[in-house]
């Protein structure tokens, strides 16, 4: 399938910004330096999380909250904050956001509402 990018746009209080992210379906959250975080005025919670990296050290990241629009679809995301060469959507966003990856076009799909799944 190869890598698939999407632009994403991240709002905070202090602004917003629209980064090409990597769609990582073995990441759990949305993947941010931690400067981009602070610039944007994401949202801090008193939460950390412990990362497992593909090589298979651990990191532990400052989790904040903001707000992801992929696709016109916009919802609140849990994001990482962790030095990464490149950002990264995991699958927490997009299963809110209502996509997934098809494997055979490399291009995210709908898969439900706006606000993804139903409860």
């Amino acid at each position: 399938m190869g890598h698939v990018y999407v632009d994403v746009t991240i709002r905070g209080s202090q602004g917003s910004k629209t980064l090409r992210m990597l769609v990582d379906t073995g990441s759990t959250y949305v993947v941010l330096d931690p400067d981009t975080a602070r610039e944007l005025g994401l949202i801090e919670t008193p939460f950390t999380v412990e990362l497992m990296m593909a090589n298979g050290s651990r990191e532990t990241a400052r989790v904040y909250v903001g707000q992801a629009e992929v696709k016109g679809r916009k919802g609140p995301v849990m994001i990482a904050a962790l030095k990464t060469p490149t950002p990264l959507l995991g699958v927490y966003a997009l299963e809110s956001l209502g996509f997934k990856v098809n494997p055979r076009t490399g291009e995210l799909e709908e898969i439900g509402p706006e606000g993804g799944y139903l409860l």
